[in-house]
């Protein structure tokens, strides 16, 4: 188990972490050895050896997850609709029915048998992952409260974050997720020389291996990959932290929820 071997955490002065980074065990880290046909068979001719400094370079990034962003909200809508998809915008315009209500990535809509391969090829992993709720219980906590109310009691592979990220021959500029909500959580898989993962406000720049797990708050701190040459993934747990607004008052649509589940 995770707590019988040693993890690095690293705080500021004031107690705030930083980062955690620790090892998974040897059969999850073949577990991530064997996803890579997996990942070849979800997504052809992706996996393939790369070179970040060549020219034209570019890198694959998968987005597997429940977003809650861009949605309108129905806070000033009539309430007496029989339905949320009945009413429409007085104003000139396109309705978009579609992003009310937390909603799936188009990554996801398009590729579900991909979705599907992949999120039970990390099952496990995801599995294994949950166990750092003991060690982050108000953080996993707040991540829970979004991911315990999707639409249609939707499950996300990732719980409790609600979604994860495939990227393949990532290397990128200096950036925060402003739209993730708390932490996330990185996981390298491949093959590969370089390629560290830097944060950059801490000053601290990580050489991760397939088996590494890093936990850090992406939102909060510059990061980036330096350049790498091979065969390099990486998995990446997170959650959209407008999910807040969805869990607050399900922006505005509540009546049309309520109802909804009084009728099921």
């Amino acid at each position: 188990m995770l707590f019988d071997s040693q993890a690095l955490r690293i705080e500021d002065s004031k107690g705030k972490l930083l980062s955690e980074l620790f090892t998974l065990p040897p059969e999850l880290v073949q577990k991530l050895q064997d996803s890579i046909a997996l990942i070849q068979a979800a997504l052809p001719g992706e996996w393939v050896d790369d070179d970040s400094r060549r020219k034209s370079y570019s890198f694959l990034s998968c987005h597997y997850s429940w977003y809650a962003r861009y949605g309108e909200k129905g806070h000033n809508a009539p309430k007496d609709a029989s339905h949320l998809n009945n009413v429409e915008k007085d104003q000139e315009g396109r309705t978009n029915f579609t992003q009310r209500l937390p909603h799936e990535s188009k990554e996801m809509l398009e590729n579900l048998k991909g979705y599907s391969l992949l999120a039970e090829a990390y099952s496990d992993i995801f599995e294994y992952i949950r166990v750092l709720e003991k060690r982050h219980p108000d953080t996993f906590g707040e991540l829970r409260i979004f991911a315990d109310i999707l639409p249609m009691n939707a499950a996300s592979p990732a719980y409790p974050f609600t979604g994860f990220v495939l990227n393949l021959r990532v290397s990128t500029w200096g950036h925060r997720d402003h739209g993730d909500k708390r932490i996330c959580i990185v996981i390298p898989l491949g093959d590969y020389s370089n390629g560290e993962l830097c944060l950059y406000e801490v000053g601290l720049m990580f050489d991760l291996k397939m088996g590494d797990v890093l936990l850090f708050p992406s939102c909060d701190i510059t990061h980036f990959n330096m350049h790498f040459s091979g065969k390099r993934g990486t998995i990446v747990l997170h959650s959209d932290r407008q999910g807040d607004q969805w869990s607050l008052d399900f922006r505005g649509w509540g009546a049309y929820i309520n109802h909804v589940r009084a009728l099921s």
